[in-house]
């Protein structure tokens, strides 16, 4: 159970998908004031059973509050909600508000966000590591970039729904670790789908080959969960990450690495392989499923041979 913050604060929250609504129910419980904007409000309705007030434009939701909170699927959902006709950006704002984007972006619009912002919202990058599951826990991770006063100031915030708040340097440094730290996460589920595949194709019994991936050096939490989930063929529903939201991310990582000369063998195979899962029509479903779009392809190419 959370306890209350000693600082309440009235807030908005842009964003109550899957991790936005676990990240508002505690921030209700520490006793914020809560303004909700979501794209689509009958999925934030029940927060207005917690005590959330529903708004439905960005632009009325964060009239009057300190701090606004960003949890989206991408850079175009980000854009609608601070800088569209509707958007934060078109309000008038409260004195040094601060805005915190928790959602994983590009660090092309962060950088350019705070430049729209510019002498009217003070940001914050803080991306968060962490299922939904993790979110209504209140047991996110948070990956900050910004001056170090300014993440302070949110600190007291992010302590509704994290356990931990890692500040990694100036404005976009927080974003720009989450897409590396999510290339990485991605690479070991597409590593693990591909292996037990092989396993599969080669007459290796599946089963008592997740076994041995999850209980020996190659486990890590990534392959222990997407072994289980493979290999049972139990995939959560609704899905905790999809397949579309690891494209999104491996795409953000490649081109930002691309802007120092770098390239990742490893974050092209996985995005290849997440990029099945788009043709198997499937980029909807958890990102377990990466395994069952390989199956199906080899199920294709036997059709067609």
């Amino acid at each position: 159970m959370r306890r209350a913050s000693a600082t309440m604060a009235k807030l908005a929250f842009l964003g109550a998908g899957n991790m936005g609504r676990g990240m508002i129910r505690n921030l209700l419980r520490c006793g914020h004031d809560v303004a909700v904007y979501n794209r689509t409000p009958g999925k934030a309705r029940s927060l207005a059973d917690a005590g959330a007030h529903l708004y439905e434009t960005p632009r009325q939701a964060v009239a009057g509050v300190s701090v606004i909170l960003s949890m989206l699927m991408d850079d175009a959902a980000s854009r609608a909600c601070w800088s569209g006709l509707q958007g934060v950006l078109s309000a008038e704002l409260e004195p040094n508000v601060l805005g915190i984007e928790c959602s994983s972006l590009s660090r092309e619009w962060i950088i350019e966000l705070a430049r729209l912002g510019r002498g009217r919202i003070t940001f914050v990058d803080c991306p968060v590591a962490g299922r939904p599951d993790a979110a209504a826990a209140g047991e996110l991770k948070i990956f900050a970039g910004g001056l170090a006063e300014d993440i302070e100031r949110a600190r007291a915030v992010l302590e509704a729904f994290a356990t931990s708040v890692t500040h990694f340097g100036p404005l976009g440094s927080g974003v720009t670790f989450k897409l590396i730290y999510n290339m990485l996460g991605a690479s070991q589920i597409a590593a693990v789908a591909e292996a037990l595949y092989a396993c599969d194709r080669l007459d290796i019994d599946i089963a008592a080959a997740g076994r041995a991936f999850s209980e020996g050096n190659t486990a890590s939490p990534h392959v222990v969960r997407h072994v289980a989930w493979m290999t049972g063929r139990n995939h959560p529903d609704p899905p905790q990450f999809r397949g579309e939201g690891r494209i999104k991310d491996l795409v953000y990582a490649r081109d930002l690495l691309k802007t120092v000369g770098v390239s990742s063998l490893t974050g092209e195979a996985a995005l290849e392989l997440f990029k099945r899962m788009r043709t198997a029509g499937l980029a909807d479903e958890n990102d377990s499923r990466v395994f069952d779009a390989l199956r199906l392809a080899q199920a294709m190419r036997n059709q067609t041979s």
